[in-house]
């Protein structure tokens, strides 16, 4: 999807974070957007900020774990601007935890948030896509899901789960006009759930693991809708190359992953305790 402007996402989790910078970023395009989340305080001081720029935001609160509120924003979105052109599932919470000690319901939480969410908004709006002959889904997966990090079984599970969405859409969906991609930051310095894990650990991530911004997290986004992406990993030092190689050599890259993030996500998994 080429054209941008005039066109309109529907973004989760759009109140903060990783999906804050992203409609920003949609909206510099001169994309309409439909803000969801929790907080509507937040959502109306940005659909403030954005209609600024010249485009119209229409504001819903939602908790995405609820499947009749998720039915109801896309009811509404529709009603409003007539179609979805992008649907944005950005909405997620962190899980780093111990898992012989995290609570079965929050494992349920994670996967209901991260995943099930965005499987069903996919399928509540891909009528209206195919119907329009365009039509583009990003979902915000994470590197978590590219090769799952110690004490992240759950948060990781999910992602995975998006990447395999993905993945099957863009399959099932080719030549319809309508496509999907994935999108997999690293540690974002300034939002998303890994700034959670940075404050809970005490400290930054260790410079070998790198890190991203969400401004280029919004880049990205902006980036696989235009171009048609199936995935971008947002990431410096770029991570392509270990993950190639963790398929390649399970047990090399299994070594790898428990090198690179047990310590860390440790600390920030002792202190959740």
């Amino acid at each position: 999807m080429k054209e941008l402007r005039g066109r309109t996402a529907l973004i989760t989790g759009a109140s903060r974070g990783l999906g804050l910078a992203v409609a920003k970023g949609l909206a510099r395009e001169g994309m309409n957007l439909v803000l969801a989340a929790r907080s509507r305080e937040l959502l109306d001081e940005l659909a403030t900020e954005l209609r600024s720029l010249g485009i119209r935001a229409l504001v819903v609160p939602t908790d995405v774990a609820d499947e009749a509120q998720l039915k109801s924003l896309v009811d509404t979105a529709l009603a409003e601007f007539g179609v979805i052109d992008v649907l944005v599932n950005n909405a997620g919470i962190e899980a780093f935890c111990p898992f012989d000690v995290i609570e079965p319901q929050e494992i349920v939480r994670t996967i209901q948030v991260n995943l099930i969410s965005a499987l069903l908004l996919a399928r509540f709006v891909l009528p209206s896509m195919l119907k329009a002959g365009r039509g583009h889904i990003v979902n915000m997966a994470s590197t978590a899901g590219k090769s799952g990090p110690a004490f992240g079984a759950a948060y990781g599970a999910s992602k995975a789960g998006m990447i395999a969405m993905t993945q099957s859409l863009r399959v099932e969906l080719h030549k319809t006009g309508v496509s999907a991609s994935a999108i997999c930051p690293g540690f974002a310095t300034d939002g998303g759930v890994y700034e959670i894990v940075k404050k809970r650990a005490g400290r930054g991530t260790p410079w070998y693991l790198g890190s991203t911004s969400a401004e280029a997290v919004a880049r990205a986004v902006v980036k696989s809708i235009r171009n048609n992406r199936p995935e971008l990993i947002v990431n410096f030092p770029a991570l392509r190359p270990v993950f190639v190689l963790c398929q390649a050599f399970p047990t090399i890259g299994e070594w790898i992953v428990r090198v690179t993030t047990r310590r860390y996500l440790k600390m920030a998994a002792d202190r959740k305790k």
